[in-house]
């Protein structure tokens, strides 16, 4: 890698009512935070955190909207996302299951997989890799199914797992056949979305029994893809973790790594990956243990000698908004959402989390509408991708409560460009303050000059959902109105319940669109016998990135 002639970037950050202090660390005592950026140093690789999205039904949006919308849309719109995960993508009620009559339990192999083709179909032709999980079992397998009253699909095993193992091996051989064996080889695949959530899958709620049954199912999902497959797939398992189970997930693991298989009677399964869910409660209750949630499962997989394994999240964010109400998607439109995305993505790095998996990212959910902050922040982010990471360090901070004003420094891999990632948390969704960043780099280049850098900010001024609140404010409405949480930023019929409100939303969408809009400035930064000094302003819940070359110009 080509390094610059630089060695440290010093980054002040303070309260805006401190400007008026001289930037040293001896004359600002009550500063928030004094950072020191090594460029010197530069470490991993900075990956894309976001690349998956996961769809509870794959009818209408990957069938009807999919075929909509042109083939490169989320190389435009989306980039960042390459992995669509499709839930309870082999059956669990007579809408998903995948047989010309799913009510005829005379007739076991009337096999119709056309509806799981064609949405992996239309994934594929957007340039995107399946992910399915397979693990709900059709009604008509299953004796006197129980269908959950959380998800409703089929709780239960199958009453006869070679029957079982028949239909996976049919459906593979379907998509094989469609879209060729290596193909598909490169899709990921899992059993049962939460497997100790009793609400997904339970045999009358008796741990052993549900787990064991678990086991089996697993075992044998895993033997009928590899049959078609070969052994080489990328299979995980998807549990909980973030709320207590049934049945401890750890014993998953080591079923996996030396248990006996309960299909080939083998020792130990095909795992891939684990992954968990994750949420908060509401906006600005951030349980801080989505390290703890990973670390838990890395380490329960090490204990049993798994050590290549990657780790993720396959749903989550926040359950409800303010009004208790569940949010949809599991993200709130505040401009708030975008500083926490970029203090989560930093918890990501720290702590080797391979992707975190989005329900949405526009008022439509993926396809169309308008743009969330959650998109914007994830584009600015993923635009390090291929960067190295840069060590910094805090040298400074005057209060540990003091709010949460963060940092991503990269250095792309020709040395040519610095980037400096900023984000203004705070647990409070409707602060107002603003802050003081103040970065100086010494010894950047000899001489005195301009440098010119782009400067993208997230604020209210590229956010729609303030004007939308306002507007439904004037027109009367009240969380009462709204079927989910009035603070989800999806608009449509399932969220608003009176047809003329969404109608109005609708009316007005390229308005709203037109507020929806990062508008990247270009700045000159002056360079002071060979010191750049960068001094900009960030509000709460603001996120900021600078991208500065080091030779010539962006």
């Amino acid at each position: 890698m080509k390094q610059p002639s630089i060695y440290f970037c010093t980054i002040l950050l303070i309260p805006l009512f401190f400007t008026g202090c001289k930037h040293s660390q001896s004359e600002n005592e009550n500063a928030g935070y004094f950072f020191t950026v090594c460029l010197d140093e530069p470490g991993e690789l900075i990956w894309n955190v976001a690349d998956n999205v996961n769809i509870w039904y794959y009818s209408p949006v990957w069938h009807e909207t999919a075929e909509n919308e042109p083939d490169d849309y989320f190389r435009t719109h989306l980039p960042f996302v390459k992995y669509v995960q499709l839930m309870t993508s082999a059956g669990g009620n007579l809408q998903r299951d995948l047989f010309k009559n799913p009510s005829d339990r005379l007739v076991t192999d009337d096999y119709d997989f056309e509806p799981l083709i064609r949405a992996c179909r239309n994934i594929v032709q957007k340039g995107l890799t399946p992910h399915l999980k397979l693990g709900n079992v059709p009604l008509k397998y299953s004796n006197n199914p129980v269908l959950g009253k959380d998800f409703d699909v089929n709780l239960l095993p199958p009453y006869d797992y070679n029957m079982w193992h028949a239909y996976i091996i049919a459906m593979i051989s379907s998509l094989a056949d469609t879209f060729g064996v290596e193909t598909v080889k490169g899709w990921r695949f899992g059993a049962i979305t939460e497997y100790e959530n009793c609400e997904w899958f339970s045999v009358n709620k008796d741990p052993v029994k549900t787990r064991d049954a678990y086991f089996k199912l697993y075992d044998y999902t895993v033997d009928a893809v590899q049959q078609v497959l070969g052994e080489d797939i990328c299979f995980g398992a998807h549990s909980m973790t973030v709320f207590e189970g049934l049945w401890d997930e750890r014993e998953l693991i080591a079923h996996c790594a030396h248990g006996k298989n309960l299909c080939t009677e083998k020792t130990g399964t095909q795992l891939s990956f684990l992954a968990t869910s994750y949420y908060d409660g509401r906006p600005g209750k951030y349980k801080g243990n989505l390290a703890r949630c990973i670390n838990h499962l890395r380490d329960a997989a090490k204990k049993e000698g798994l050590n290549n394994l990657f780790y993720g999240v396959d749903e989550g964010r926040i359950l409800t908004g303010f009004d208790g109400k569940p949010l949809v998607p599991r993200d709130v439109g505040y401009t708030w959402q975008a500083a926490s995305d970029a203090k989560m993505y930093r918890l990501m790095l720290d702590n080797d989390i391979d992707y975190f998996s989005y329900w949405a990212y526009t008022s439509r959910g993926l396809f169309g509408g308008i743009p969330s902050v959650s998109a914007q922040t994830t584009g600015l982010f993923c635009r390090m991708i291929g960067a190295a990471r840069l060590p910094v360090e805090t040298i400074f901070t005057n209060d540990e409560k003091w709010e949460d004003t963060g940092i991503v420094a990269a250095l792309d891999k020709a040395g040519e460009k610095l980037y400096l990632f900023f984000y203004a948390y705070t647990d409070s969704v409707f602060h107002s303050n603003k802050r003081d960043i103040i970065c100086e780099i010494p010894g950047f280049r000899k001489g005195t000059y301009s440098v010119k850098s782009m400067r993208t900010l997230i604020s209210d001024e590229s956010n729609f959902f303030d004007e939308w609140t306002e507007d439904w404010k004037t027109m009367g409405m009240t969380a009462d109105d709204f079927e989910w949480s009035s603070d989800s930023y999806q608009i449509y019929p399932l969220t608003v319940k009176d047809s003329v409100y969404v109608k109005a939303f609708y009316d007005k969408e390229e308005y709203y669109r037109s507020l929806a809009q990062l508008k990247p400035v270009m700045e000159k930064l002056k360079v002071k016998n060979g010191n750049l000094r960068l001094h900009a302003t960030i509000p709460d819940h603001g996120v900021l990135l600078y991208e500065i070359p080091f030779h010539g110009e962006l």
